[in-house]
């Protein structure tokens, strides 16, 4: 089952990506352990196959709870990046921007005239 990508990827479609990236925030550890019993390539397949889930999940997620999962499966990460397609990175990429973009926090060389420094 942790190869059929078709089968994953259709799982990854009907599940809520606000969920799974609350999931994977609160179970790094877990998860970690979950994704050594994973085939790397059925996963990059998977997340080519979900990019609308990828980029939406990435508005959620941790990025300290996904580099535990990586760093506790650094064996699978060379077949994983080689199976990726490198648009999922690109659409997520975009739901990061969009965070900060919209980030309350604005340092002084980008405050617009009149706005004060609030500390």
């Amino acid at each position: 089952m942790s190869s059929n990508s078709e089968f994953i990827s259709g799982i990854m479609e009907g599940m809520d990506p606000s969920a799974v990236a609350r999931a994977v925030n609160e179970n790094a550890g877990f998860m970690g352990e979950v994704i050594e019993h994973l085939d790397a390539k059925a996963i990059a397949e998977s997340m080519n196959e979900s990019m609308s889930f990828m980029g939406d999940m990435m508005k959620y997620i941790d990025p300290a709870a996904v580099a535990e999962v990586i760093n506790a499966n650094e064996r699978i990460l060379p077949r994983f990046v080689e199976g990726i397609n490198p648009n999922v990175f690109t659409r997520s990429a975009g739901s990061v921007f969009t965070k900060l973009r919209h980030a309350t926090y604005r340092p002084p060389m980008f405050e617009s005239a009149g706005e004060a420094i609030e500390e």
